[in-house]
């Protein structure tokens, strides 16, 4: 007997609730549907429904089972559909949300040639710094630096931000450079506001996770405005390197504290939780992450 026929059949009986309803839609007479449920059980060796006054009811065993066959027929669903798009041209609208800064950075100059590439998708690309439902907003995909929160949605890494302790010589000069973790409560800290703990730095040091509280004369969720003030020597910043490379490189900003790591983020790509991924959503996931794995700013040092 063919298996995956008999639990397609299965399901779709406890699903319909009826033989009849389930031999209209496969077109099959009832009795074959009935000698396939009684074949099914005999090679299981156990009873999985009965009927009762015209309803169709699970046993115990048939409860188990059928969570185990939707979970086997959906996996077989989603393994044919990927098989095919393999055949296909992804196509249709993709509707992209990202970081402001980050969109800037490293998104937006890699667009033209993902467009070049599946010219069949049209991109709808937005970027906002401030968290959004994803699901409310018809968002197909949103890039995210940090730990994904809402279980409702799937985040796939697709690289690392890690963050540095940093300041301006012209800053260095007048305040002098603060040697460990207590010595910033001496210096004007300069406060990222969208992550969870807004004032309150963390570090890996000697292999153990320290925080500390800091204050200063600014905060903003503008990561572009904290480093334009920490560039012209107003204070002290925790910034990503993904966004500050090129003034590391100059030396127009110098790190400090070297020994205190600030905790790393991962970059998500975040999705709605579905059986089945859109083509269009796997190819620019998998393209923008190919194209992380080049750039060393996007990766955790080794």
């Amino acid at each position: 007997m063919d298996r995956l026929t008999a639990m397609k059949i299965f399901v779709r009986i406890i699903q319909l609730g009826s033989f009849t309803a389930v031999a209209v839609e496969m077109g099959m007479t009832q009795s074959s549907i009935s000698k396939k449920m009684s074949g099914l059980e005999t090679q299981l060796g156990a009873t999985l429904l009965t009927r009762s006054n015209r309803q169709v009811l699970l046993t115990e065993i048939g409860t188990n089972y059928y969570e185990h066959c939707l979970s086997i027929l959906n996996q077989v669903e989603e393994a044919e559909a990927q098989t095919k798009d393999y055949t296909l041209k992804p196509k249709g609208s993709l509707r992209i949300n990202m970081p402001v800064a980050f969109g800037r950075i490293h998104v937006a100059p890699y667009l033209p040639k993902f467009m070049k590439t599946y010219p069949d998708i049209r991109l709808e690309v937005s970027a906002l710094d401030r968290k959004i439902d994803l699901l409310g907003d018809g968002f197909d995909l949103v890039i995210r630096i940090g730990i994904l929160a809402d279980s409702n949605l799937v985040a796939r890494k697709i690289g690392s931000s890690p963050r540095v302790i940093v300041a301006s010589p012209e800053y260095l000069k007048t305040h002098g450079s603060p040697a460990g973790i207590q010595e910033l409560k001496d210096h004007n800290c300069l406060v990222y506001t969208d992550l969870a703990t807004v004032n309150i730095w963390h570090f890996w040091y000697q292999g153990k996770e320290v925080s500390i509280q800091v204050k200063g004369s600014m905060q903003s969720n503008c990561s572009d405005a904290i480093l334009e003030c920490v560039l012209s020597g107003i204070g002290i910043a925790v910034m990503p390197n993904w966004l500050i490379q090129p003034q590391l490189d100059s030396g127009d900003l110098v790190p400090i504290m070297e020994d205190y790591v600030p905790t790393e983020f991962p970059i998500n790509a975040v999705y709605p939780q579905n059986n089945y991924i859109p083509l269009k959503v796997r190819c620019f996931i998998n393209y923008i992450k190919d194209a992380y794995l080049q750039n060393p700013v996007l990766q955790t040092p080794k």
